[in-house]
C-alpha cells in the first residue's frame, strides 16, 4: 500500500486572494452543480459522480478569463443541451447564441464576476441574475456571479440568485500539473456542505434526500466524525463522544454516545479493489457515512449488522474529495468525504523507533523504544493534549483508564528524534 504522512496541524481559514485569470472546467466530482431555494439549501439537484460520465460533454467545456478581460466559452463539438433549447436533453453541437461564438468580456469587483456579451455563461447557459431562459432568444447581455476561491487559488465555487432560487457552480482551474494519483488512505470526514448525503433511486437520481447547509451544524455530531484508512490494511470508525443516532438504533434521533456495534470499538479492516474502485470494509459495525446502510438494505436494528461492506468510490481531480456510492437495492445512497480537515493527528514520518503495546487497549499502554525518550503526550481527536509525562527511560508503563472509548495519537520525543504513534482505546 502507497504510505501517506499527514501532519498534526490546523488549516487556515480564510480563504487565500487568488487570481481568475485563467482556463478553468466543472470540478470533476458530484455536486459539482447544485441547485435550491437559498444558498443554505441546495437540496432540488446536485449532480452526480456518474454525471462526469454522462454529461462529459459539459464536464470538458472550458471557461476561460483571458488577462486582457476578453472571455471564452470553448465548448468543442457537442456540449449538455436542454428542453429550452428546443431540443432533446443530451449531448449535442451548441446552439447560437450559447455556442461560443461571441465576443464576450469579464470583469470582477468586490466578489463577483461578471460575464459580458450576449450567450457567455459559466455553468450552465440557461441561469441568469433575474431567471432561467425559456428559449436561446431570451439570452441576456451580462451575467454577474458571486465567488470565492480556495486557499491555492485553484477551485472557485460560484453561486448565482435567479429570483426562484440558486444555483452554485463549482469550477477548478487548469494548471497543465501532472495529475494526481488519488489514494484512499488517510482519514476521512464528510464535506461539511449541502448534499454531502444523498440517497435516491439512481446513482443518477439523488432527488429522495439531501442534506442542508443547517444540517452540518444540527448535526456536528455526525460531521466530525472519522473515518480512517491506515496503512497497514486496518481501518477505524473514529465517533468521538457523541455521534448522529437514529430510531432504528433504539434511541431517539439526535445526537448522543455511539451504540454498538457501531461505536467504533470492533477490529476492522479494509481493501480496495483498483480495476472497479470499490472499497470493502471489513467487521461487524465498520461503516462509511451512515451506520443503517448495507448491500442488502437498511438496518431495522443494531444486532443486523453484517460482516462487510462494499462502497464504489470516486476521487477528485486533487485526491482530497473521495465519493462514495453504496446501491442498497431499494435506492442508492451516496456519501462525498473530504480529507482530514481538522487539528486531529496523523502519522508523520517516524525518526524515532517505537512501539506501543497493546493497541487496541483497555487501560494500560507499554511504550517501548531504541533511544531514551524525554517526553510523551498523549492527544485526543480534537487536538487537545490530554496527558503529558516527562521521562528519561526507553520503557514507560502509562495508565490510561480514565480516558473515553476512541482513538488518540502518543507524540513521544528523545532529543532530537520524535514519533508519533495512533493508539484506539475499547
Amino acid at each position: 500500500m502507497k504510505k501517506i504522512f499527514t501532519l498534526f496541524c490546523l488549516l487556515p481559514l480564510a480563504s487565500a486572494i487568488g487570481q481568475i485569470e485563467g482556463t478553468w472546467k466543472l470540478a470533476a466530482e458530484a455536486g459539482a452543480l447544485a441547485v435550491g431555494p437559498s444558498l443554505g439549501n441546495l437540496s432540488w439537484f446536485q449532480s452526480t459522480s456518474a454525471d462526469i460520465t454522462t454529461r462529459a460533454c459539459l464536464f470538458d467545456d472550458e471557461y476561460v478569463f483571458n488577462s486582457d478581460g476578453t472571455f471564452e466559452n470553448i465548448l468543442g463539438a457537442d456540449t449538455w443541451l436542454e428542453g429550452w433549447q428546443g431540443v432533446a436533453e443530451g449531448c449535442g453541437a451548441p446552439i447560437a447564441p450559447h455556442d461560443g461564438s461571441g465576443s464576450y468580456t469579464w470583469t470582477e469587483e468586490a466578489g463577483t464576476v461578471t460575464v459580458n456579451g450576449t450567450g457567455a455563461f459559466l455553468g450552465l447557459a440557461k441561469v441568469h441574475n433575474t431567471g432561467e431562459l425559456a428559449n436561446p432568444g431570451e439570452a441576456v447581455a451580462s451575467i454577474t456571479y458571486n465567488y470565492t476561491l480556495s486557499n491555492d487559488g485553484n477551485r472557485m465555487t460560484l453561486n448565482i440568485n435567479f429570483g426562484g432560487g440558486v444555483w452554485q457552480f463549482i469550477l477548478d482551474k487548469e494548471t497543465g500539473a501532472p495529475p494526481v494519483e488519488a489514494s484512499i488512505e488517510g482519514s476521512w470526514r464528510l464535506k461539511p456542505q449541502a448534499g454531502a448525503l444523498a440517497v435516491g433511486p439512481s446513482a443518477s437520481d439523488l432527488s429522495w434526500y439531501q442534506n442542508t447547509t443547517e444540517d452540518v451544524e444540527t448535526r456536528s455530531c455526525l460531521f466530525d466524525d472519522f473515518y480512517v484508512f491506515n496503512e497497514d490494511g486496518t481501518f477505524e470508525n473514529v465517533l468521538q463522544t457523541e455521534t448522529w443516532l437514529e430510531a432504528w438504533q433504539g434511541v431517539s434521533e439526535g445526537c448522543g454516545s455511539p451504540v454498538a456495534p457501531h461505536d467504533g470499538s470492533g477490529a476492522y479492516t479494509w481493501s480496495f479493489d483498483e480495476e472497479v474502485n470499490r472499497v470493502t470494509i471489513a467487521g461487524e459495525g465498520a461503516y462509511l457515512g451512515l451506520a443503517k446502510v448495507t448491500n442488502d438494505g437498511e438496518l431495522a436494528n443494531p444486532s443486523e449488522a453484517v460482516p462487510e461492506i462494499k462502497y464504489d468510490i470516486s476521487f477528485s481531480v486533487d485526491g482530497e474529495t473521495m465519493t462514495a456510492q453504496i446501491d442498497f437495492g431499494g435506492g442508492v445512497w451516496q456519501f462525498i468525504f473530504v480529507r482530514d480537515e481538522l487539528p486531529i493527528a496523523g502519522l508523520v514520518e517516524e525518526n524515532l523507533n517505537l512501539s506501543i503495546t497493546p493497541n487496541p487497549f483497555t487501560s494500560i499502554i507499554e511504550i517501548r523504544s531504541d533511544e531514551e525518550i524525554q517526553s510523551i503526550q498523549v492527544i485526543d481527536i480534537t487536538g487537545k493534549v490530554v496527558k503529558n509525562i516527562n521521562t528519561k527511560n526507553k520503557f514507560t508503563s502509562i495508565d490510561l483508564s480514565n480516558l473515553l472509548k476512541g482513538a488518540y495519537i502518543i507524540v513521544a520525543r528523545a532529543n532530537n528524534s520524535f514519533s508519533t504513534k495512533r493508539i484506539l482505546k475499547n
